[in-house]
């Protein structure tokens, strides 16, 4: 289980041990865990409070007209993802801030949580920075391949982005640092090692 962290010595430790022999740590961070709401919630919230109605009035039609068990399973389900879209997404999103460490070395950018540690390449040019109410978040384009597997492809992954959606059904696939406060220490961080 990820316990939260909550020092900068905290995190220093965790990135620590993920270290390979001679690697250097330049900057290490987290995710501002304040910053609940992003981008995709301007039509992410709408839309859950209307399909939360939805079925909920269809549930409980559904149960005062007698209908067939599968359809009340299939309601109840529903429902219960229609409370995630709503209220349980933050939670698990929350989760995500405080518990995950992000990191730059001289070879590598880091996530790691404790009980999870992904990395990709630190010199890779495939990066995008959003600079946004003294956040910054950098993303690398892990989704690319995916757009010649179906419609929307890398598109159709980062609309759940930094969301509480992403990775539900699996392994996040995005690779980002999201909300980060300390913008300049990352973005210098990031500079040192850019391909020249």
């Amino acid at each position: 289980m990820s316990v939260p962290v909550t020092s900068t010595s905290d995190q220093r430790a965790l990135i620590t041990a993920e270290l390979r022999a001679g690697e250097r740590l330049l900057w290490v961070g987290q995710s501002d865990p304040s910053k609940m709401l992003g981008f995709h919630d301007r039509w992410l919230v709408p839309f859950s409070v209307l399909f939360a109605a939805a079925v909920t009035t269809g549930l409980v039609l559904a149960i005062r007209d007698g209908a067939h068990p599968l359809v009340l399973v299939l309601l109840v389900v529903s429902v219960v993802a229609s409370l995630h879209m709503g209220g349980g997404r933050f939670l698990v999103k929350r989760h995500r801030k405080r518990t995950e460490v992000y990191a730059v070395t001289d070879q590598r950018a880091l996530i790691v949580s404790g009980r999870v540690s992904r990395e990709t390449d630190i010199r890779r040019t495939d990066r995008g920075t959003d600079l946004m109410d003294e956040h910054v978040s950098v993303e690398w384009n892990d989704t690319g391949d995916l757009d010649t597997l179906f419609w929307g492809g890398t598109d159709a992954i980062r609309q759940y982005a930094n969301t509480g959606l992403d990775g539900l059904f699996g392994m996040r696939r995005d690779f980002a640092f999201y909300d980060v406060t300390d913008v300049v220490g990352l973005l210098d961080a990031l500079e040192a090692v850019a391909p020249r």
